[in-house]
């Protein structure tokens, strides 16, 4: 049976978590259960976010993988404004709702690429590889990523996807350890960027995936 894309992306989430000393694991956890509601997750804002939840369920699912098969791991992107978007419609390729055609997804930027390259890749076509270039392009010295050629610094979240991507079609860059080590928040996850000083349990997400998204 064919792996989906959403459980590769749930394995590298468990090796990103294997490799945090047991100290950082406490603190994640500590963190991620503190974002957590009777209701579901709230977003960095502090108020219970649907968006949100998915990210908190699959987390918990990362850390007791027994719980995996009671979790519905689903990142069906719910809120409009993401849906109409091409990383949108990335989620909602992870959770199995079909495999849109890649021609019209334009990339404007290295998240949109790297839904092309992953969805190419999945349905066993070969990545195209003026994206693959443009992609790689995109990293900076440190090992992060930035999210256009305009963006002004590498941040986690592409940095993330860009790895996790270029790891499964096979492409290898710079090593990232680094870049994702310094995003690590004191208290106890990570920051979307060196310009911010907060954290969400989807930036616990980015930060596992991207540890786990390389050698």
């Amino acid at each position: 049976m064919k792996v989906t894309l959403l459980y590769k992306v749930y394995r590298a989430l468990r090796r990103g978590w294997k490799r945090m000393t047991p100290e950082a694991q406490q603190a994640v956890r500590t963190f991620v259960a503190s974002q957590k509601t009777a209701h579901g997750y709230m977003n960095a804002g502090g108020h219970e976010d649907a968006y949100y939840d998915q990210f908190g369920r699959v987390l918990e699912a990362v850390f007791s993988p027994r719980r995996l098969v009671h979790t519905r791991i689903d990142l069906t992107v719910q809120e409009s404004r993401h849906r109409d978007s091409v990383y949108g419609r990335f989620f909602d390729f992870l959770a199995g709702d079909g495999c849109p055609q890649t021609s019209d997804l334009f990339p404007h930027t290295s998240s949109a690429v790297c839904c092309v390259l992953a969805m190419q890749h999945q349905t066993g076509r070969m990545p195209d590889a003026t994206y693959v270039e443009w992609l790689r392009q995109r990293q900076d010295e440190t090992g992060g990523f930035y999210a256009s050629e305009v963006a002004p610094v590498p941040d986690l979240l592409t940095t993330a996807v860009a790895l996790f991507t270029l790891r499964l079609i096979g492409v290898e860059v710079r090593d990232a350890t680094s870049f994702v080590q310094a995003h690590w928040w004191e208290g106890g996850g990570f920051v979307p960027t060196l310009l911010d000083d907060y954290s969400d349990v989807e930036y616990v997400f980015y930060g596992l995936l991207a540890l786990g998204s390389q050698k």
